[in-house]
């Protein structure tokens, strides 16, 4: 019971300060808006994936590896 109480509260902690980053930067970004006369918006801007031209890359190379090895038998 004490475990469980103990994992609670550090868990609370970080829900709560992620709800107070989001409504802090929402608010933020209403006023920038407002401010530009816009009408403000709950859509959040799309960011691109960083990772994802990496992560691209390490597919290709990994397809290129293994069709390499399926044609000339070797391993590198």
């Amino acid at each position: 019971m004490v475990i469980i109480l103990a994992m609670c509260i550090p868990v609370t902690a970080i829900v709560t300060g992620f709800f107070t980053l989001k409504a802090l930067q929402l608010g933020l970004r209403w006023k920038m808006e407002i401010k530009q006369e816009k009408p403000p918006t709950m859509e959040t801007p799309k960011i691109p994936n960083p990772i994802a031209p990496i992560m691209e890359a390490k597919q290709e190379k990994e397809t290129a590896s293994v069709f390499n090895e399926w044609l000339n038998g070797e391993s590198r």
